[in-house]
Protein backbone atom coordinates (compact mmCIF):
# COMPACT_ATOMS: atom_id res chain seq x y z
CA UNK A 1 0.00 0.00 0.00
CA UNK A 2 0.91 3.47 -0.71
CA UNK A 3 1.00 6.14 1.99
CA UNK A 4 2.69 9.55 3.25
CA UNK A 5 5.19 9.81 5.69
CA UNK A 6 3.84 12.60 8.64
CA UNK A 7 5.99 12.22 10.98
CA UNK A 8 10.34 10.95 11.28
CA UNK A 9 11.04 9.48 14.86
CA UNK A 10 14.73 7.78 14.27
CA UNK A 11 13.74 4.70 12.96
CA UNK A 12 10.31 4.97 13.30
CA UNK A 13 7.86 6.63 10.74
CA UNK A 14 4.28 7.68 11.12
CA UNK A 15 2.42 6.75 7.79
CA UNK A 16 -0.73 7.89 6.78
CA UNK A 17 -2.33 5.65 4.53
CA UNK A 18 -6.66 6.20 3.80
CA UNK A 19 -6.54 8.35 6.92
CA UNK A 20 -5.49 5.57 8.81
CA UNK A 21 -1.67 6.25 10.80
CA UNK A 22 0.64 3.29 10.45
CA UNK A 23 3.59 3.02 12.78
CA UNK A 24 6.74 1.59 10.45
CA UNK A 25 10.29 1.08 10.19
CA UNK A 26 12.21 0.97 7.12
CA UNK A 27 13.98 -2.28 6.38
CA UNK A 28 17.72 -2.36 6.81
CA UNK A 29 19.33 -3.63 3.94
CA UNK A 30 17.86 -0.13 2.40
CA UNK A 31 19.08 2.01 4.94
CA UNK A 32 22.19 0.58 3.84
CA UNK A 33 22.51 2.19 0.36
CA UNK A 34 21.29 5.52 0.97
CA UNK A 35 23.09 8.75 0.64
CA UNK A 36 21.84 10.08 3.18
CA UNK A 37 21.81 10.46 7.09
CA UNK A 38 18.04 10.38 7.54
CA UNK A 39 16.75 8.01 4.61
CA UNK A 40 13.15 9.10 5.16
CA UNK A 41 11.39 12.42 6.23
CA UNK A 42 8.07 13.87 6.00
CA UNK A 43 6.05 14.42 3.05
CA UNK A 44 8.02 11.10 1.58
CA UNK A 45 5.47 9.04 -0.73
CA UNK A 46 6.26 5.29 0.65
CA UNK A 47 5.59 1.97 -0.21
CA UNK A 48 3.99 0.33 2.78
CA UNK A 49 3.44 -3.94 3.77
CA UNK A 50 0.84 -4.04 6.61
CA UNK A 51 1.94 -6.29 9.06
CA UNK A 52 -1.76 -5.31 11.03
CA UNK A 53 -3.99 -2.66 11.20
CA UNK A 54 -1.58 -0.34 12.94
CA UNK A 55 1.74 -1.85 12.16
CA UNK A 56 4.17 -1.87 8.82
CA UNK A 57 7.19 -2.10 7.12
CA UNK A 58 8.52 0.28 4.74
CA UNK A 59 9.30 -0.98 1.37
CA UNK A 60 10.50 1.58 -1.28
CA UNK A 61 10.33 5.38 -0.75
CA UNK A 62 8.49 6.34 -4.01
CA UNK A 63 10.85 8.71 -6.35
CA UNK A 64 10.49 12.53 -5.00
CA UNK A 65 9.87 15.58 -6.87
CA UNK A 66 11.94 17.62 -4.94
CA UNK A 67 13.71 17.63 -1.34
CA UNK A 68 15.26 20.33 0.60
CA UNK A 69 18.40 19.21 2.07
CA UNK A 70 21.55 20.68 4.74
CA UNK A 71 24.59 19.40 5.57
CA UNK A 72 24.86 16.62 8.57
CA UNK A 73 27.22 17.95 10.95
CA UNK A 74 27.75 14.88 12.40
CA UNK A 75 28.31 13.00 9.26
CA UNK A 76 28.96 15.18 6.60
CA UNK A 77 25.82 13.65 4.71
CA UNK A 78 23.11 14.96 3.42
CA UNK A 79 20.18 15.69 6.13
CA UNK A 80 16.69 15.83 4.10
CA UNK A 81 14.81 18.48 6.01
CA UNK A 82 11.37 17.72 3.98
CA UNK A 83 10.12 16.16 0.37
CA UNK A 84 7.88 16.75 -2.32
CA UNK A 85 7.25 20.28 -1.32
CA UNK A 86 5.99 23.39 -3.20
CA UNK A 87 7.33 25.78 -1.05
CA UNK A 88 9.70 26.93 1.62
CA UNK A 89 8.72 29.27 4.48
CA UNK A 90 12.02 30.83 5.62
CA UNK A 91 10.63 32.31 9.06
CA UNK A 92 12.57 35.02 11.23
CA UNK A 93 12.76 37.53 14.09
CA UNK A 94 13.53 41.03 14.32
CA UNK A 95 14.22 40.10 18.28
CA UNK A 96 13.70 37.79 21.01
CA UNK A 97 15.65 36.18 19.02
CA UNK A 98 17.18 38.51 16.13
CA UNK A 99 17.68 36.17 13.06
CA UNK A 100 20.75 36.50 11.19
CA UNK A 101 20.14 37.92 7.16
CA UNK A 102 22.88 35.44 6.23
CA UNK A 103 20.74 32.47 7.98
CA UNK A 104 17.80 34.16 5.83
CA UNK A 105 19.44 34.18 2.77
CA UNK A 106 21.14 30.66 2.95
CA UNK A 107 17.70 29.53 3.26
CA UNK A 108 16.10 31.42 0.34
CA UNK A 109 19.25 30.30 -1.77
CA UNK A 110 18.86 26.24 -0.99
CA UNK A 111 15.56 26.72 -1.57
CA UNK A 112 16.09 27.93 -4.99
CA UNK A 113 18.85 25.07 -5.65
CA UNK A 114 16.00 22.73 -5.11
CA UNK A 115 13.35 24.42 -7.28
CA UNK A 116 11.08 25.47 -4.08
CA UNK A 117 9.81 28.87 -3.71
CA UNK A 118 10.69 30.56 -0.68
CA UNK A 119 8.56 32.90 1.03
CA UNK A 120 10.26 35.27 3.40
CA UNK A 121 7.82 35.50 7.19
CA UNK A 122 8.95 37.94 10.03
CA UNK A 123 7.11 36.65 13.06
CA UNK A 124 6.83 38.96 16.83
CA UNK A 125 6.02 42.13 14.85
CA UNK A 126 3.91 42.61 18.37
CA UNK A 127 7.52 43.31 20.13
CA UNK A 128 8.69 45.33 18.09
CA UNK A 129 8.97 49.01 19.21
CA UNK A 130 8.82 52.08 16.46
CA UNK A 131 12.36 52.02 15.58
CA UNK A 132 12.67 48.34 15.24
CA UNK A 133 9.33 48.62 12.81
CA UNK A 134 11.88 51.00 11.12
CA UNK A 135 14.40 48.69 10.73
CA UNK A 136 11.98 45.62 10.01
CA UNK A 137 10.28 47.55 6.94
CA UNK A 138 13.97 48.49 5.48
CA UNK A 139 15.23 44.94 5.66
CA UNK A 140 11.63 43.30 4.32
CA UNK A 141 12.50 46.07 1.15
CA UNK A 142 15.84 44.41 0.75
CA UNK A 143 14.29 41.25 -0.14
CA UNK A 144 10.63 42.32 -1.95
CA UNK A 145 13.03 44.25 -4.28
CA UNK A 146 14.84 41.19 -5.11
CA UNK A 147 11.81 39.35 -5.92
CA UNK A 148 11.21 36.59 -2.82
CA UNK A 149 7.26 36.63 -1.65
CA UNK A 150 7.88 38.52 2.14
CA UNK A 151 5.22 38.91 4.40
CA UNK A 152 5.38 40.46 8.47
CA UNK A 153 3.01 38.55 11.12
CA UNK A 154 2.51 38.09 14.74
CA UNK A 155 1.27 34.40 15.38
CA UNK A 156 0.43 34.88 18.96
CA UNK A 157 -1.23 37.78 18.24
CA UNK A 158 -3.02 36.33 14.77
CA UNK A 159 -1.86 39.61 12.95
CA UNK A 160 -1.27 38.67 9.02
CA UNK A 161 -1.73 35.19 9.56
CA UNK A 162 -4.89 35.23 7.14
CA UNK A 163 -2.58 36.54 4.54
CA UNK A 164 -0.26 33.91 5.11
CA UNK A 165 -2.86 31.62 4.99
CA UNK A 166 -3.87 32.67 1.75
CA UNK A 167 -0.11 31.23 0.91
CA UNK A 168 -0.28 28.32 2.16
CA UNK A 169 -3.42 26.74 0.96
CA UNK A 170 -3.43 23.98 -1.35
CA UNK A 171 0.31 23.39 -1.01
CA UNK A 172 2.66 21.37 1.11
CA UNK A 173 4.82 23.49 2.96
CA UNK A 174 8.41 23.59 4.58
CA UNK A 175 8.65 25.81 7.71
CA UNK A 176 12.31 26.23 8.22
CA UNK A 177 13.81 28.68 11.08
CA UNK A 178 16.07 29.07 14.01
CA UNK A 179 14.90 28.02 17.30
CA UNK A 180 12.38 30.58 19.26
CA UNK A 181 11.15 32.31 16.23
CA UNK A 182 7.87 31.02 16.68
CA UNK A 183 6.89 28.21 14.32
CA UNK A 184 6.04 25.84 16.82
CA UNK A 185 3.25 28.87 18.09
CA UNK A 186 2.22 29.74 14.04
CA UNK A 187 1.12 26.05 13.72
CA UNK A 188 -0.14 25.77 16.52
CA UNK A 189 -2.77 28.92 15.15
CA UNK A 190 -3.41 27.66 11.29
CA UNK A 191 -3.75 23.56 11.79
CA UNK A 192 -5.98 21.51 12.59
CA UNK A 193 -4.57 18.39 14.20
CA UNK A 194 -1.11 20.12 16.13
CA UNK A 195 -0.23 20.46 19.96
CA UNK A 196 3.34 21.68 19.70
CA UNK A 197 4.65 22.61 22.34
CA UNK A 198 6.65 26.28 22.74
CA UNK A 199 8.61 27.58 25.17
CA UNK A 200 10.39 30.73 26.05
CA UNK A 201 13.78 31.46 25.17
CA UNK A 202 16.97 31.35 26.86
CA UNK A 203 17.55 34.10 29.96
CA UNK A 204 21.27 33.09 29.29
CA UNK A 205 21.92 33.04 26.00
CA UNK A 206 18.77 34.98 24.47
CA UNK A 207 18.42 32.42 21.75
CA UNK A 208 15.48 30.14 21.47
CA UNK A 209 15.05 26.43 23.28
CA UNK A 210 14.46 23.48 20.61
CA UNK A 211 10.86 22.17 20.95
CA UNK A 212 10.32 20.42 17.64
CA UNK A 213 12.81 17.52 17.92
CA UNK A 214 11.48 16.07 14.40
CA UNK A 215 10.20 16.45 11.17
CA UNK A 216 6.39 16.12 11.00
CA UNK A 217 3.77 17.22 8.88
CA UNK A 218 0.27 18.91 9.79
CA UNK A 219 -3.14 19.87 8.30
CA UNK A 220 -4.39 22.75 7.77
CA UNK A 221 -6.82 21.43 6.13
CA UNK A 222 -7.31 17.85 3.60
CA UNK A 223 -5.16 19.75 0.62
CA UNK A 224 -3.38 21.76 2.63
CA UNK A 225 0.14 20.35 4.95
CA UNK A 226 2.95 22.58 6.86
CA UNK A 227 5.68 20.46 7.82
CA UNK A 228 7.72 21.63 10.55
CA UNK A 229 11.48 20.93 11.32
CA UNK A 230 13.39 21.52 14.09
CA UNK A 231 14.89 24.47 14.27
CA UNK A 232 19.17 25.19 13.48
CA UNK A 233 21.35 27.71 15.21
CA UNK A 234 23.60 27.19 11.42
CA UNK A 235 22.71 26.42 8.00
CA UNK A 236 24.92 24.35 6.10
CA UNK A 237 25.07 23.85 2.01
CA UNK A 238 25.25 20.51 1.71
CA UNK A 239 25.80 20.03 -2.42
CA UNK A 240 25.56 23.87 -4.02
CA UNK A 241 28.95 25.03 -5.21
CA UNK A 242 30.96 28.43 -5.39
CA UNK A 243 29.68 28.12 -9.18
CA UNK A 244 26.25 27.80 -8.40
CA UNK A 245 25.29 30.74 -5.55
CA UNK A 246 25.38 33.15 -8.23
CA UNK A 247 22.56 31.86 -9.91
CA UNK A 248 20.81 31.75 -6.69
CA UNK A 249 20.19 35.32 -6.05
CA UNK A 250 17.24 36.49 -7.92
CA UNK A 251 18.21 39.95 -8.20
CA UNK A 252 21.56 38.74 -9.85
CA UNK A 253 19.55 37.70 -12.74
CA UNK A 254 19.70 40.64 -15.49
CA UNK A 255 23.52 41.28 -14.58
CA UNK A 256 25.15 37.69 -14.77
CA UNK A 257 25.73 36.84 -17.95
CA UNK A 258 26.51 41.07 -18.92
CA UNK A 259 30.21 40.15 -17.19
CA UNK A 260 33.74 40.67 -18.93
CA UNK A 261 33.93 37.27 -17.90
CA UNK A 262 31.61 33.89 -18.74
CA UNK A 263 32.56 32.08 -15.41
CA UNK A 264 32.36 35.61 -13.24
CA UNK A 265 31.77 34.98 -9.07
CA UNK A 266 31.16 38.65 -9.14
CA UNK A 267 34.49 39.31 -6.38
CA UNK A 268 37.67 40.63 -7.94
CA UNK A 269 36.85 40.49 -11.14
CA UNK A 270 37.22 43.15 -13.65
CA UNK A 271 34.27 44.67 -15.44
CA UNK A 272 31.63 43.13 -13.23
CA UNK A 273 27.89 43.97 -13.84
CA UNK A 274 26.89 42.56 -10.46
CA UNK A 275 29.22 44.87 -8.91
CA UNK A 276 27.99 47.92 -10.63
CA UNK A 277 24.54 47.20 -9.32
CA UNK A 278 25.19 47.65 -5.91
CA UNK A 279 23.59 49.76 -4.17
CA UNK A 280 21.28 50.52 -7.30
CA UNK A 281 19.33 47.08 -8.09
CA UNK A 282 21.53 44.84 -5.44
CA UNK A 283 21.53 45.82 -1.85
CA UNK A 284 24.84 46.32 -0.85
CA UNK A 285 23.79 44.47 2.59
CA UNK A 286 22.62 40.94 0.44
CA UNK A 287 25.70 41.14 -1.80
CA UNK A 288 28.12 41.69 1.36
CA UNK A 289 25.84 38.37 2.66
CA UNK A 290 26.93 36.64 -1.06
CA UNK A 291 30.73 37.17 -0.46
CA UNK A 292 30.63 35.86 2.74
CA UNK A 293 28.62 32.62 1.63
CA UNK A 294 30.61 32.56 -1.57
CA UNK A 295 34.26 32.37 1.28
CA UNK A 296 32.90 29.01 2.80
CA UNK A 297 32.01 27.13 -0.31
CA UNK A 298 34.27 24.83 -2.43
Amino acid sequence: MEGVVIKSTGDLYNVKINNNIIRCNYRGKNKLNNIFSNPIVSGDKVKVQLIDNQSGIIEKIVERKNYFIKKSLKDNKAHIVGANLNQVVVMGSIKNPYTKLKFIDKCIAASIYYNIKPILVFNKIDLLNKSENIKLNDISRIYKNAGIDTLSISAYLEINLEKLLEKLLEKKTLILGNSGVGKSTLINKISSNSKQKTDKLSIKTGRGKQTTTFSESFEINKNSQIIDSPGFKEFYFFDIKKSDLKFLYPEFKLFNDKCKFNNCLHKNEPKCSVKSAIGKSISERRYNNYLSILDELD
